[in-house]
C-alpha cells in the first residue's frame, strides 16, 4: 500500500444531488474490485491501481472548520461521507479525520450521512448518539457470500461484522440504511438480503453494476479468474439484455419490500 501524506486547500465539494460531500482520504484500500472509484481514478491518477494507494488528507478537519465558518457559513446542508474512499478504511483506525471532522460538524449543528463497508463505524457511536436526528448512517452489502465477499471485497470488513454494526447502530435508535450495491447476479440473493436485514434499517437502497471500463476490467478479471462460468452470464446481462434484467430486478425487489414491510429506493 502507497501512502501519501498532502496538505488541501478545500475539503468541502458541493454535490449535484445536494448538499456536500467530504473525502478525508483519497483511495480506498479496500480494494473492492467492481468500484465505480476506478473510472474515475484512472483520470485523475492514471499511473495508480485502485486499492494499493492511499492519501491522507492531513489538515482536513482544520480546512472543514474554516470553511464551515466562512464561505459556507450560511449555506448550512448535509455532508456525504463519501465519494472517492471509504471514511472508515483501514487507515482511519490510526488518523482518525473522519472522527475528526465528524466532531467539526457536530460542534455547528450541520446534519451528516455516512456510507461505509466497515464496522470501524462503531467506534464513534457515542458520538452519533450525539447527533440525534442529524445523521444517518449506512452500511454497504453486495453478497452474504464469506467466499464471494473475500473475492470482490478483500479489505473489507466481513459482511457479518457490517450486518452487527447495523443492528447495533439501530437499538441505539439511529437512523440505518443498507445500500445494496452493485447487486451482483449469483451473487447477491435479495431475499436473503431483506431477511437479514429485518428489523436492522429504515430503509434499503439498490444499484446495479457500473461497466464503465476500468470499473468492468476489474470484475472481469475476477470473473474470469475465480469464477469462469459466470463470466459468458454478465457480459449478457450487463451488454446485451440489462434493460430486461433491471426491470426484472425491479420487480422483485417490489415485491420484496411489501412481503418484508421495508422502505426501499432504487437507485437504477
Amino acid at each position: 500500500m502507497k501512502i501519501n501524506f498532502i496538505q488541501v486547500k478545500s475539503i468541502l465539494n458541493k454535490s449535484k444531488l445536494g448538499g456536500y460531500t467530504l473525502n478525508p482520504y483519497i483511495g480506498c484500500p479496500h480494494g473492492c474490485v467492481y468500484c465505480y472509484n476506478q473510472h474515475f481514478i484512472s483520470k485523475i491518477r492514471p499511473n495508480e491501481k485502485w486499492g494499493d494507494f492511499l492519501e491522507v488528507k492531513l489538515n482536513a478537519p482544520e480546512i472543514l472548520e474554516k470553511e464551515i465558518s466562512g464561505k459556507y457559513a450560511k449555506q448550512k446542508d448535509e455532508v456525504f461521507f463519501s465519494t472517492i474512499t471509504d471514511p472508515y478504511n483501514p487507515l482511519e483506525k490510526q488518523h482518525q479525520l473522519t472522527r475528526q471532522c465528524l466532531e467539526v460538524l457536530f460542534r455547528n449543528k450541520w446534519p451528516v450521512e455516512i456510507l461505509t463497508k466497515s464496522d470501524l463505524i462503531l467506534r464513534d457511536l457515542n458520538l452519533f448518539k450525539q447527533f440525534r436526528n442529524q445523521i444517518k448512517i449506512g452500511l454497504t452489502i453486495t453478497t452474504l457470500d464469506w467466499r464471494a465477499q473475500q473475492i470482490f471485497e478483500p479489505g473489507a470488513s466481513l459482511v457479518e461484522k457490517r450486518i452487527e454494526a447495523l443492528k447495533k447502530l439501530k437499538k441505539v435508535g439511529l437512523k440505518t440504511y443498507a445500500f445494496i450495491g452493485p447487486i451482483l447476479p449469483y451473487f447477491t440473493n435479495l431475499k436473503q438480503v431483506f431477511e437479514v436485514l429485518k428489523d436492522k434499517v429504515d430503509k434499503i437502497w439498490f444499484d446495479t453494476l457500473n461497466t464503465k471500463k476500468e470499473n468492468w476490467q476489474g470484475l472481469e478479471r475476477v470473473l474470469k479468474l475465480h469464477y469462469p462460468r459466470f463470466l459468458p452470464e454478465y457480459k449478457k446481462i450487463f451488454f446485451q439484455n440489462r434493460q430486461e434484467y433491471e426491470n426484472q430486478l425491479k420487480e422483485e425487489i417490489d415485491f420484496l419490500a411489501k412481503y418484508f414491510k421495508i422502505p426501499v429506493k432504487i437507485c437504477f
